[in-house]
């Protein structure tokens, strides 16, 4: 008898450690990341492109402005969307803002070899 108890909560421990959910240990997603999927999915690339580097509308790539003065820019413009805080929070524009911050400049066209006449 005492071995079938045994048993028993065997199993059902064994039931249970197989039906537990398992949680994998996720890799912390760095406030550059979080900006970029921010500046994607609110459609900035499609004025300022994929790397900030302008189309439709100004370079925003390695801004030197500082944050107060892109906040503005972005709560108040003249020729885009404004991004209200109840749309944008700030928490999200400043990881907006360090993404951008964050892309490098990119070389001028003569420091670029394959553009280079040789």
């Amino acid at each position: 008898m005492h071995i079938k108890l045994l048993h028993n909560v065997f199993l059902g421990y064994a039931f249970l450690a197989c039906s537990a959910p398992i949680v994998l240990a996720e890799e912390p997603v760095s406030s550059d990341a979080q900006g970029r999927e921010l500046y994607l999915s609110y459609q900035c690339w499609q004025c300022h492109g994929y790397e900030g580097q302008g189309g439709a509308a100004a370079r925003i790539a390695s801004t030197a402005y500082p944050f107060d003065a892109f906040a503005r820019f972005v709560r108040h413009p003249d020729l885009m969307p404004a991004y209200p805080p109840h749309l944008l929070s700030d928490d999200k524009l400043r990881l907006i803002f360090k993404y951008v911050r964050s892309i490098p400049v990119p070389p001028l066209l003569e420091d670029i070899p394959e553009l280079k006449d040789d």
